[in-house]
């Protein structure tokens, strides 16, 4: 089954050169807290995925930026600021080995 079609862009091309993996564990369990979030997570420019997964930690998210300095702008202004969020943990990428977009 085809979903849809997309362009795929090159990110350095676009000044998102670094890409950066996060976990992301969020302190609450109710409802609201954890949609509030989500819907800001994904409002974020810099975030082009969002998972939430079981366990430990809540939530993965792929950000994208043009470099060290940028993400660090991100997560001390923005991604830690969001209520209820109480661990980020950062991974920077090396190198792709496999993408399938």
């Amino acid at each position: 089954m085809i979903t849809g079609y997309r362009a795929v862009v090159d990110p350095a091309a676009v000044g998102r050169g670094m890409e950066v993996i996060v976990s992301v564990e969020v302190a609450v369990t109710d409802v609201a807290t954890l949609g509030r979030f989500e819907a800001t997570v994904a409002s974020f420019e810099e975030v082009v995925e969002a998972r939430r997964v079981f366990g430990v930690p809540d939530c993965f998210l792929r950000v994208s930026v043009a470099d060290a300095d940028a993400y660090s702008v991100f997560q001390k202004t923005r991604l830690v600021t969001i209520p209820g969020v109480s661990r980020v943990i950062s991974h920077q990428t090396m190198e792709v080995i496999k993408s399938e977009g």
